[in-house]
């Protein structure tokens, strides 16, 4: 690869690298005390789990996966007329109970992206995906491309349309199947892997796509 190249490969890294951690930034607006609901939703938006006691209502929110392996999550605590008393944002591991559901490590020490029916806090975003796809698909060499993907699987989860939409990139299906063992383990809907099996028309092949997806839970 040519020095131009090689430079301009390191600066898409770097800014793929600042998309994905971006995701980690969504909850980052300042909630305080005394706000009502309307007004937490409005920076927030709705929660994705919530509960009440005695005192009042508790919601909780889960976004991005950072390079480290942890998810932000959020508890803001209202009282009995529904105003902020408590707020709490912290990282914790993706594969903590109280974060995105029990996950124990990968081997090796890898830490992967949550496997949750609808979790899709923790994939990228649509706008960002849109700018990596970009990025990718005016990447001149196949070789840059498997790169720059293998790159954006340090930082980010996708789901299995997002991955289809990635693999679709490569017109054969053993390049497919190149990028799929790339992005398998960073997949957070699995159950949907109906998806990418899809864009293979011999079973042989269907077989395999599976069987990556197996190997990388």
């Amino acid at each position: 690869m040519k020095r131009n190249e090689w430079l301009a490969l390191i600066a898409t890294t770097l800014m793929m690298l600042a998309v994905c951690q971006s995701a980690l930034a969504k909850n980052s607006k300042t909630v305080e005390r005394g706000m009502t609901k309307l007004q937490v939703e409005a920076i927030l938006g709705k929660p994705k789990l919530t509960s009440f006691d005695a005192s009042g209502d508790r919601w909780e929110y889960r976004s991005g996966v950072s390079l480290s392996g942890n998810v932000r999550r959020t508890l803001v605590g209202f009282d009995l007329s529904g105003r902020v008393v408590s707020y709490d944002s912290q990282l914790v591991p993706v594969y903590d109970s109280g974060a995105a559901g029990s996950r124990e490590p990968r081997r090796g020490g890898e830490v992967g992206c949550p496997i949750v029916p609808g979790y899709y806090d923790a994939s990228l975003d649509e706008s960002s995906f849109g700018i990596l796809r970009g990025k990718i698909q005016r990447a001149g060499f196949d070789s840059t491309k498997y790169d720059l993907i293998e790159v954006a699987c340090l930082g980010c989860c996708f789901t299995c349309q997002q991955t289809a939409e990635l693999m679709k990139l490569f017109s054969f299906s053993d390049e497919r199947l190149k990028v799929l063992g790339l992005m398998a383990s960073r997949i957070v809907d699995v159950q949907n892997a109906a998806t990418i099996y899809r864009l293979f028309t011999f079973d042989s092949d269907k077989d395999k796509a599976a069987d990556i997806i197996s190997r990388s839970r």
